[in-house]
């Protein structure tokens, strides 16, 4: 029985999280796989370039235009079938893992408010979460939705950001 608890005690102290700490700090397996190029350094990845929906439609695009510092302009396209769709523009930071999407028009030029969520970016694929706020509806027709659209990176850079399409938007991330 000692052993056994003597063994619980010590896996214990070999978990990962710890109270207290830093929510940014890398474990040593983390470290290990950005140096041997596994995964990508949370730190040092880019959001700028083209994205497309990795699923079989093709038609949805993302882009963003801009660097880490500033931040960057951009365009989202997510469709379901001939005329229903969301579509819009606005503006995003990356910090980490989260790209902070403010989206601030939709696909007919019209200002609209509150369109703010954080998505997952891990360097090749980026997800809106399954739940966006109310607002977000303004940039799509009916039974439409953001929600839970993902989209993997095409082709990286800005220039490649500024040819994206999209439907009422000639480019969603025009220069």
């Amino acid at each position: 029985m000692r052993s056994a608890l003597l063994a619980c005690l010590l896996l214990a102290g070999c978990s990962v999280s710890q109270a207290g700490g830093d929510d940014d700090a890398l474990t040593p397996l983390d470290a290990a796989a950005i140096d041997a190029g596994v995964i990508a350094d949370p730190q040092a990845i880019d959001l700028a370039g083209a994205f497309a929906d990795p699923g079989a439609t093709g038609a949805d695009s993302f882009c963003a235009r801009g660097d880490r510092t500033r931040g960057y302009k951009v365009g989202v396209l997510v469709t379901f079938g001939a005329s229903s769709q969301c579509e819009g523009t606005g503006s995003a930071q990356l910090a980490g893992e989260a790209a902070e999407l403010s989206l601030s028009r939709n696909g007919r030029g019209d200002a609209i408010a509150g369109c703010r969520f954080s998505a997952q970016f891990d360097g090749n694929a980026l997800v809106v979460p399954g739940s966006v706020p109310a607002a977000c509806a303004a940039l799509c027709s009916d039974r439409a939705s953001l929600a839970g659209a993902s989209f993997a990176l095409v082709e990286p850079g800005n220039a490649a950001a500024g040819g994206a399409a999209g439907r009422s938007v000639k480019r969603l991330c025009a220069g």
